[in-house]
């Protein structure tokens, strides 16, 4: 008999929520650019309805990578990039903008 996983609050509920702390905003906002993207990952996986288990399949990878990712512990390549927003049905978008 298989266990019935319920499903937890979406990533994007909890973070909307946080957000409206100008403390939490504050630290979110200043994180550096790992932190920064493995949150933007996690969005998009979530968006997409899709487990981790279900990227890292996609991805060609364990889940335990996609883990790591999410938690800004790896270094990403710029193709790596490009296959995980491939199977989120997301667009890349990479700039460089002068700072203010």
């Amino acid at each position: 008999m298989k266990k019935k996983i319920k499903a937890g609050i979406p990533l994007s509920e909890v973070l909307r929520k946080d957000l409206k702390d100008p403390v939490f905003r504050k630290a979110f906002d200043e994180a550096d650019i790992e932190a920064r993207l493995a949150v933007q990952i996690a969005l998009a996986r979530d968006r997409a309805h899709m487990s981790q288990v279900q990227l890292a399949k996609k991805l060609g990878t364990k889940q335990q990578t996609i883990s790591r990712i999410e938690r800004g512990g790896q270094n990403l390549t710029l193709h790596t990039l490009w296959k995980i927003s491939q199977a989120v049905k997301s667009k890349l978008i990479i700039e460089l903008r002068p700072e203010r």
